[in-house]
């Protein structure tokens, strides 16, 4: 078991940098530093919501983009606290993306830390190829700046990416020099830690005891470190797994527990899929069955694709030996599913990085080229200067020539005539050759055209058959078509025409539970209350009968719910939804669900209300924002249910403009739960609304 290192006090260290910066920054911009470095104080100081609220209410009116920027990365490392892995690295890349507005140290140190913060999410993921890439470049760009701290952070993280993708020799000599040269204690810690993970997978437990136990001090001194107890008491387990497999169970059981309690779900799913290997190997099917469903849950639910993959191949290899073949095959085609896409992420990687080399050899190609052709140049004009010299010592030598040419000029005029006559002769036989050639030549292409007129017409023929087909079976295809869409329309007219014979069924139901049973309790209550002055006794049978009727009016206003509410999970239904308002108006929707499990177990009647909430506001975005984003976040955090709903719109000024009808029924339907409705908007800047319902009195 790997010990997954997570640097929290990194945002202490961005606090810092942040305050430096403001002392020095332009009077304009100090109220914003300000407000940023309290941000980062309530984070730094354990007031997560506090934290988050703040920052989304401020985001809007920051104009700098330092204040920007800090801003959305603390939202990444609040998202990253609570596992909303996509959540976070949406934030980090935008923090990335304003990082051009900010001054170059501290650019530096937020680069490093939007490395240090992808590769963790990636890692919760389960893409470990990307998150050892992320980890290498964070560790080459402290070093080369000196940032000591963030070097070994980025050192730590990587050496456990090794270990995962099976690269131990590299990851033990990386721990090592953690150990050595850090200054961390945290680190040293993680270090110990996951040495003695390695060194236990190798089979060799002394020593691998012996750095759990010096982890085990080090935790011992401080009653915090429950995320490195329990890393602790996982590899304790895994070293026991070959000698007393009970004894493993306890240690892999008390791990659960303390994860459990302290929301540390990855280390949660870890010590759960031991268990279940330790069951499965026990052939205790039906209790290994039940811990790898619940992991591939909470799987799911984390975003975990290496677990979620491992789940389905124990699930399947739990069905087929309970010769359940059906649902051994669905779980073994979607482990290859999820494995599939995980290696043509890598692959595509590996093209990009192989492509930047080649464009890169390119460019030293060309260089090279280009320094040839220059000392070629060079070559070419002593070249030139060596032929000046060598033209005039010809000069010279031509001027004394010159005398004896003009005998054999003389000479050979004489020759000259000979030579004609000899040329003569030989034209007029090579006339008669060419003449018998041309001959020759036209009966060839005579011949040529005579064959070649049948092919042709043949081949026009075929041509001819081929088109003719093609028509056939163009209309044959078009009278397939023309079926299928009556066929579909028949349906679709049998489908409505029995959605309205059940809505006409479930009418005549509640008129008729209204009048049998509630009708009746009623008249038989008001009989009650005419009798009640000469029978007081009576009353409690009324109060009864009152309390009857309650119960039928509140079950039949349940049997009211839209059946899309009381039949589908609410999480399903708003993915579903926002993916049909993408298709139909060309936004781009962001969605963040937190809890999904405890969001989709809220109140039947709430989560209805919620779904109308969610079309009024997008129905607006979409007739009068002229929006091309919009970022949606819901979340259930301690009793709370949070609802940020974000536009980049033209927005409208809240100080003229008066409540519509839609905005007036969201208002009542969060004020009759006793929630808080918040509207942020100004003209060109877009919309923002949080709403807040508290879910227990």
């Amino acid at each position: 078991m790997i010990f997954k290192f997570k640097n929290i006090f990194i945002f202490l260290f961005l606090c810092n940098a942040c305050l430096s910066i403001s002392q020095n920054s332009e009077a304009n911009s100090k109220n914003e530093d300000e407000k940023v470095a309290q941000l980062l104080d309530y984070f730094n100081n354990g007031l997560y919501k506090k934290a988050y609220q703040q920052a989304h209410a401020l985001l809007p009116t920051f104009k700098f983009g330092k204040s920007r920027t800090n801003t959305y990365l603390l939202l990444a490392y609040y998202h990253n606290r609570y596992v909303a892995t996509d959540s976070s690295i949406y934030y980090t890349h935008k923090a990335l993306e304003n990082k051009h507005n900010v001054s170059d140290s501290l650019g530096i140190r937020l680069t490093i830390l939007s490395y240090q913060l992808l590769a963790l999410n990636n890692k919760n993921k389960g893409l470990y190829e990307e998150s050892k890439n992320w980890h290498i470049k964070g560790a080459e760009l402290s070093e080369k700046h000196n940032e000591k701290n963030l070097y070994y952070t980025h050192l730590h993280d990587l050496a456990s990416a090794y270990v995962t993708l099976g690269e131990t020799k590299e990851a033990l000599e990386l721990f090592e020099k953690c150990i050595k040269f850090s200054d961390d204690n945290e680190i040293i810690l993680g270090s110990y830690i996951n040495l003695g993970a390695i060194y236990s997978s190798l089979l060799e437990y002394d020593k691998s005891n012996s750095y759990l136990q010096k982890a085990k001090a080090i935790c011992e001194k401080d009653g915090f470190r429950r995320k490195a107890s329990v890393n602790i008491l996982i590899n304790l387990g895994s070293n026991y797994l070959t000698r007393d497999k009970d004894k493993a169970l306890s240690f892999f059981y008390e791990a659960k527990d303390i994860s459990f309690k302290n929301k540390f779900y990855n280390l949660e799913l870890n010590a759960l899929g031991e268990i279940g290997n330790i069951l499965f190997n026990q052939n205790k099917d039906d209790e290994a069955l039940l811990i790898f469903t619940e992991t591939l849950v909470k799987a799911m639910q984390l975003g975990n694709l290496n677990i979620e993959m491992n789940s389905y191949l124990m699930l399947e290899k739990l069905s087929s030996r309970k010769k359940d073949y059906r649902n051994a095959y669905n779980y073994g085609k979607k482990y290859y599913q999820i494995k599939d896409s995980i290696d043509n992420s890598i692959t595509e990687k590996e093209i990009n990085r192989l492509e930047v080399k080649f464009k890169t050899l390119e460019k030293e190609k060309t260089i090279k080229s280009l320094q040839i052709e220059n000392l070629n140049k060079s070559l070419n004009i002593k070249k030139k200067e060596a032929d000046i010299e060598r033209f005039k010592l010809q000069k010279t030598i031509i001027a004394k020539q010159n005398e004896n040419q003009v005998l054999q000029l003389q000479n050979g005029v004489k020759k000259r005539k000979n030579e004609i006559s000899l040329l003569k002769e030989k034209e007029a036989v090579k006339a008669i050759e060419l003449d018998r050639e041309r001959t020759i030549k036209y009966i060839v292409l005579i011949a040529f055209f005579i064959l070649l007129v049948p092919i042709v017409g043949l081949l026009v023929i075929y041509y001819q058959k081929l088109q003719a087909q093609s028509l056939l079976n163009l209309k044959e295809k078009q009278i397939n078509e023309q079926q299928v869409i009556s066929l579909k329309k028949d349906q679709e007219l049998k489908l409505i025409k029995a959605s309205v014979r059940g809505q006409d069924l479930e009418r005549k139901k509640i008129a008729q539970v209204m009048h049998d049973s509630v009708g009746g309790n009623l008249a038989a209550i008001k009989l009650q209350f005419s009798q009640l002055s000469n029978h007081p006794e009576k009353l409690k049978l009324i109060y009864r009968q009152l309390d009857d009727t309650y119960e039928q009016v509140r079950n039949l206003s349940h049997n009211l719910l839209p059946k899309k509410i009381r039949e589908n999970d609410f999480v399903f239904l708003i993915k579903e939804y926002v993916k049909t308002v993408e298709e139909a108006s060309q936004i781009a929707i962001n969605i963040s669900i937190f809890d999904e499990v405890k969001i989709n177990k809220l109140n039947k009647i709430l989560q209805n209300e919620l779904f109308s909430i969610f079309q009024e506001l997008t129905t607006n975005t979409i007739k009068y924002a002229k929006a091309k984003t919009i970022d949606i976040q819901l979340d259930y955090l301690e009793d709370v249910l949070f609802f940020v709903y974000e536009d980049d719109g033209v927005g409208f000024d809240t100080s003229k403009t008066t409540l519509g009808i839609g905005l007036t029924n969201i208002k009542n339907r969060v004020e009759n739960y006793k929630g808080v409705l918040h509207i942020d908007s100004k003209p060109n800047r877009g919309t923002n609304i949080n709403i807040e319902i508290p879910l227990k009195a």
